[in-house]
This record gives structure tokens, sequence and C-alpha cells, in this order.
């Protein structure tokens, strides 16, 4: 079990994914997550998805796993009150609800920081928590195409496409874990809360490094390339092979030598020396290379170009992907309960950053929650009674 941040206590508002996929990044290291969920239903992430009518989708265990569930009305004086107590002892509040929505319900950071001063309080919107934009609503797809992300995705000749899963969430969640664990870090040294506000579009921007520095700096905008580099190198891309796609990326010439010999067409090397900028005949020698893989599987020409120290891999479906045994090596994947769930992508000392306990169905874990904030059981019962706590 990861300990990085055991002693974390993240009080979580969030719903859907950008919010709860951030929150399931601490909980990885090992921070105590008590998800706020309405009583109505819950995490909206509940309902959604291929399994929808099922209790617990796919969607929704992915990433609430490790967290305990409490289920409470904040609209009613007495939920809120059970929020504010929960609160003086937290180390961390987390939402992705619009802006002024945690105001109105008397949770804004103002209010919290009354509470307790030393919460680190982080708010994660699609255009940030101010500016003429703060209100609109922010989908994953929308953020794609306001970022630019969008518009940088598909064929050359063809309209933009929508990158294939949800990267503006997902960006946006391991930058706002990101910020969160720095803030926790400045704590420790100064006894400093923090407001963080993280903005979508913004994460956008940053994940897309290359795109945005390069028009930045110079005003340059990426052609669309489709399935290829950036780099226009005829010995970079993916080639079609007798069976599956070759991801080959050879964009050196030192690398372009050693493909060229693995391939058996030395004569290449000749044909483009190491003086003359074969960038300038990329198609050209890519159409050659891409009839030499022509003629053999994906699986032959990657264990051939690997042995020749060549970067090579293949387009690959993700039930192929979670059949790869480097993962397994990795203990990548965990499965609780009989759901499998993807770690954090890094090990702590050895340690995969597994989740120890599966995601909880709504409301499970009311009780302890409460009763280990000093109400007593009776006051519990009259709560679930008044529809406070479910």
């Amino acid at each position: 079990m990861v300990d990085l941040l055991d002693t974390v206590r993240v009080l979580d508002f969030t719903h859907v994914h950008a919010g709860p996929l951030c929150t399931y990044q601490l909980a990885l290291m090992g921070a105590k997550i008590t998800k706020i969920e309405s009583i109505d239903g819950g995490d909206q992430m509940r309902g959604m998805g291929p399994e929808a009518s099922s209790e617990m989708p796919a969607g929704f265990v992915g990433q609430n796993a490790n967290k305990q569930s409490l289920a409470l009305d904040l609209k009613a004086p007495k939920g809120l009150a059970i929020a504010k107590r929960l609160l003086a002892d937290a180390d961390v509040l987390v939402h992705n609800m619009r802006p002024g929505t945690m105001d109105r319900l008397g949770l804004g950071v103002d209010a919290v920081k009354q509470i307790n001063p030393l919460i680190i309080y982080c708010a994660i919107s699609g255009y940030g928590q101010d500016g003429p934009n703060a209100q609109r609503p922010a989908l994953d797809h929308l953020m794609q195409g306001e970022s630019g992300m969008f518009d940088a995705t598909g064929l050359p000749e063809g309209p933009a496409v929508r990158v294939g899963f949800a990267v503006a969430d997902a960006s946006t969640a391991v930058i706002a874990s990101s910020a969160i664990c720095a803030a926790l870090f400045r704590r420790e040294r100064t006894g400093q809360g923090a407001y963080l506000d993280v903005s979508m579009l913004e994460c956008c921007l940053t994940v897309m490094g290359l795109n945005a520095y390069n028009y930045l700096g110079s005003g340059f905008v990426h052609k669309r390339v489709g399935p290829n580099p950036l780099a226009k190198l005829g010995s970079v891309g993916t080639f079609t092979t007798q069976r599956g796609t070759l991801l080959v990326n050879a964009n050196n010439y030192r690398l372009f030598e050693r493909m060229a010999q693995a391939v058996g067409r030395a004569d290449l090397i000749e044909r483009y020396p190491a003086g003359q900028v074969f960038r300038s005949n990329w198609e050209a020698l890519r159409q050659t290379f891409a009839d030499i893989f022509a003629t053999r599987d994906a699986d032959f020409w990657e264990e051939l170009l690997t042995a020749a120290g060549v970067p090579v891999g293949q387009v690959r479906p993700l039930p192929d992907v979670f059949t790869n045994p480097q993962l397994a090596y990795r203990r990548a994947v965990t499965d609780l309960d009989g759901q499998r769930h993807v770690n954090a992508g890094f090990q702590v000392d050895g340690a995969p950053t597994a989740p120890q306990s599966a995601a909880p169905t709504l409301g499970e874990h009311s009780v302890a929650v409460l009763e280990a904030a000093g109400l007593r059981r009776e006051e519990i019962s009259a709560l679930r009674d008044d529809g406070i706590v479910a």
C-alpha cells in the first residue's frame, strides 16, 4: 500500500470525470477520500456509460475506488452543518461544480477558510472561476474544441476530429492532483493553506506542449498529420503490414541507418547520405519503407527493428493493450471484487500505486464517516429519517 499521502484527509465534492479522476489519483497515493454525494442519485457517473442500468457502472467504479461515500443533502441546514463539521478536520476540499455553486451552498472558499484556514481548496472548472466565460458549461469535447486540441487532430485533407478519449478531463485531473500535492508541500513548510483555481481550458493548453509553444514563439501552426508524427521524415510514421499497423520512429540519421540495414536495404544509406537533407525527399523514402513493410506482418518487423535498436511499436486496440505482459509484470492493473482498476502510472519504492478497496455504493460509509466525526447513532438515525443522510 502506497503511503505518500496517508495522513491527508480529502473531502471530495466532485462528479462525472475530471474531478473524481483527480481525487482518485490522490486516493492511490494514500489520501483518505470522503466522497460527498447527493442523496438523490449521487455522482452523475453512477448513471452513465454502457452499463448505465447498473448501480455501479464501470466508468464510476474505475475512478472511485479507495473512497468512502457519504450521501448528504447539502441544501438542508443540517446537511450543510455536517459538511462544515467535516471540513474542520479536512486537509483538502476538491469540487468541480460551476463557479458560484459552492458559494450558494455556503461552501465557497471564503466560508471554508473561516472554518479551516489551512485548507487546500481546489476548484476545477472549464474556464476558471472568473472572467467573461466563467459561467459557460464545460464538457470534454467542448474543451478540446476551445483549446485547439480538436483542430490539431485528424487527417490533413479531412475535418478536425475529437481525440478518441476524454483527454481534456484527464489532463485536468492530473494537473489538479499535482497542484494539490504542491500546495500540501508548501503548507508543510509554511503553515499556509491554498486556493487552487484549475481551468480545464488552460490545462489543455499545457498538455498541447509543442503545438502551443511553436505558435507562441514563432506563429507556426502545425498542420494535421493524421496517424503520423509531426516530423516529416520518411523513416518515421505508421506503416501498413500484412497484419497490423507498425509504428516506427527512426527520427535521426543514426536510427535511419540502423533501420535501412535491418530491413536489408543498406543501399538507402548511400542514396540518402548524412550530408543530404532527406527531409525534402521524405515522401519517396516513406514509400520505399511502406513497400518493404507491406511484405510481412507487424510482429515480424517489430521484433527485427527492436533487435536493431530502432524505436518501434504497433497500433493496438484496448483488448490487446491489456494483455501486454509488461503491464502484468509492472502490476499496473489491480483487480478488486472482479473489477479491474488502472493504477496511477508509477511505483513507489517498488510497490504499485494500487487501490485497496472497491468503489463505494451510494452512501455506503455514511454511518462510519458520521460516527468518526463524533455523531451518535441516534443522531445519525434521526438524520436518516429526516432525509438529510442516505
